[in-house]
Order: C-alpha cells, then sequence, then structure tokens
C-alpha cells in the first residue's frame, strides 16, 4: 500500500494476484485431500482477494 502512494501501481495488482494464486492452490488442496471441515475459510479468503484484485485492476 505504500509503495502504491510512492509511485509503484502495479504493485498491487501483483500482489493481489499472487494471493489469488495462493488461495487457489490452498482450495485445491483441500478438496484433493479431502480436508472439507474447515475448507470454508481458504474460499472466503479467496473470494476476497479475487474481489480486491478486481478492483485493483479496475481503478
Amino acid at each position: 500500500m505504500l509503495l502504491r502512494l510512492l509511485g509503484v501501481p502495479h504493485l498491487g495488482i501483483a500482489a493481489g494476484a499472487g494471493l489469488v494464486a495462493f488461495f487457489a492452490g490452498a482450495v485445491g488442496t483441500h478438496a484433493v485431500k479431502g480436508v472439507l471441515h474447515n475448507i470454508a475459510f481458504p474460499i472466503t479468503f479467496l473470494a476476497l482477494a479475487i474481489s480486491s484484485t478486481a478492483l485493483a485492476i479496475g481503478r
């Protein structure tokens, strides 16, 4: 966030894309391993990462 204020605009988009990839991997790993009792947390964080990245791209 601070780097965006200092003039590095695409760093937030790159960080958001990294978070989307990380949480997509987490959801995929949970699904493959069959650990479905706590899959709601990575799905929630994935949705937040997708929405914030989409908003950052739209700006």
